[in-house]
């Protein structure tokens, strides 16, 4: 029989679960939305604290809640079945953080790692975040979170019942519910009648996620060359310690509310633009060609335009979706896309090895990610055919965002290192090798911390207009942290089961 180490270290089948034990007992005992995105565009996270209850009291509100999860190989036939393949009717999936484990007693092993045992908050120097007390007060600047219950559907209302059942039903058990988070998925038609889902910037979100389930790999078109987008399962999921089948894995879950100024940047979007290429004329009175400028500068803040497109693919055939496999060998002086533009920092796409010269292609590929977030807030007004947004001088400021949601394997060379060495480090990826100086193009535009008011000034090159010149023009956050946590997303044998072992 195959070992859990061996599955991990290749792509899953999950079809294959039809003919292989080992591979129905591993997704049977693994919980929904790792494997692959969960697709739904409505969604409650019910944030909880088991203060004042007994390991006793708490192992059976776990268990209570773990048999109303979602195993993956539920997810995956139900999407399967049921058109759009997007849907299967409710998933929940449940994840506990190192308090929460705690709160079991002794009987149950925390999860390793330094930064999950030690919870974001007192990460926060560490990673740029705000002081915990600056964070919202409505459920997170006070009392850490034990647990997080996500529900999520197509269907708003079946979300709120749902959600508003297991909040009085908490209530009665004694389980204090500290915030419950809503998630709406914004989205967009950059081609007739497929909508995306984008961030509130109006940029599509989620596009270069890494694939390791290998149907998903299939679908996925493949050109010579470029960006690896196959995965191995192993940097996404690990031995779940507590698991009590010999295929039980979890993994480590990163949940982040990232508040953006929607206004703020989009003016700030149009003053880079204006200051890189001397346009000055108003907004009634720009040439088509001007605005294709503008929405340059736009995605050199990014990375890609506003439908996805990579900005070193500007050339992408229009109508089609944007290939996943680009990378930036032909850009090695980012000429085309800023090294700080957003999607460059947080996944360089071997620009690691292409300026030191290594042969090893895993330095810029193990922080990599499997991303889950959606957006909450009300949605921006859309035109009528639902390709522009409609709400010019009037985007949100504030109480609109992303709930950042990743899962991984290891949060320390992941999650936090993609924030300290890459997003905040206003140096990378230029200043990689000390013999290759580049002057410092600036911190992560999007997500990158940092009160040094120098690090929000960035580099940026026109390579599209001959005899262009570098420009430093300073290009401040508009994204904040206000609350998060990290968890772990146990094997449902373990949610089910825990506590029944020492009675």
């Amino acid at each position: 029989m195959p070992s859990l180490t061996t599955l991990l270290d290749t792509p899953v089948r999950w079809t294959q679960a039809a003919v292989d034990a080992d591979t129905r007992a591993f997704l049977d005992d693994l919980q929904a939305n790792i494997l692959k995105g969960h697709g739904r565009h409505h969604s409650a996270h019910v944030f909880m604290s088991f203060q004042g209850l007994d390991p006793g009291q708490t192992a059976g509100i776990v268990r209570a809640l773990g048999q109303a999860c979602t195993s993956a190989y539920e997810q995956l036939r139900a999407n399967k079945r049921l058109p759009p393949f997007l849907d299967g009717g409710t998933l929940r999936t449940l994840f506990l953080s190192a308090s929460g484990y705690q709160a079991l007693g002794p009987n149950v092993e925390i999860p390793p790692g330094e930064a999950f045992r030690a919870g974001m908050a007192d990460r926060a120097a560490d990673l740029g975040d705000p002081d915990r007390c600056k964070w919202d007060h409505e459920g997170w600047a006070d009392t850490k979170p034990d647990a997080m219950f996500l529900i999520a559907d197509a269907d708003p209302q079946a979300v709120a019942a749902d959600a508003d059942a297991v909040k009085a039903w908490l209530a009665l058990t004694g389980v204090t519910v500290l915030a419950v988070e809503r998630g709406l998925q914004q989205t967009r038609n950059f081609r007739p009648g497929v909508a995306e889902g984008v961030e509130h910037f109006g940029y599509v979100d989620g596009r270069s996620q890494p694939l390791f389930l290998q149907e998903d790999i299939d679908e996925e078109a493949l050109s010579t060359g470029g960006w690896d987008f196959r995965f191995k399962p192993s940097q996404f999921l690990v031995n779940d310690p507590n698991g009590s089948g010999p295929m039980s894995a979890g993994s480590y879950f990163v949940f982040r509310k990232l508040e953006q100024n929607v206004r703020g940047f989009n003016a700030a979007e149009d003053a880079l633009g204006r200051k890189l290429f001397g346009i000055t004329a108003e907004e009634g009175d720009l040439t088509d060609a001007q605005k294709v400028q503008l929405d340059r500068a736009g995605a050199m803040v990014v990375g890609r335009f506003e439908d996805g497109t990579p900005l070193v693919l500007s050339d992408h055939e229009a109508g089609l979706a944007p290939p996943n496999n680009f990378d930036y060998a032909a850009d090695p002086n980012a000429a085309k896309c800023p090294f700080h533009a957003h999607i460059r920092k947080v996944n360089p796409r071997g620009d690691i090895e292409r300026i030191t010269g290594a042969t090893d292609l895993e330095p810029g590929r193990r922080p990599i990610m499997a991303r889950r977030g959606i957006t909450y807030g009300a949605l921006r007004p859309h035109s009528a055919d639902l390709s522009e947004f409609a709400d010019a001088g009037h985007e949100p400021e504030k109480d609109a965002g992303l709930l950042f949601m990743a899962y991984m394997a290891n949060i320390e060379n992941q999650f936090e290192f993609t924030q300290k060495s890459w997003a905040n480090n206003k140096a990378f990826v230029a200043n990689i090798v000390p013999s290759q100086m580049r002057p410092s193009t600036g911190i992560d535009p999007i997500i990158g911390q940092t009160a040094d008011a120098p690090s929000h000034e960035h580099t940026w090159l026109d390579g599209h207009t001959p005899g262009a010149q570098p420009q430093t023009i300073g290009f401040d956050a508009f994204v904040t942290m206000k609350g998060g946590e990290y968890f772990f997303a146990p094997s449902l044998t373990f949610l089910r089961g825990v506590g029944l072992q020492a009675v």
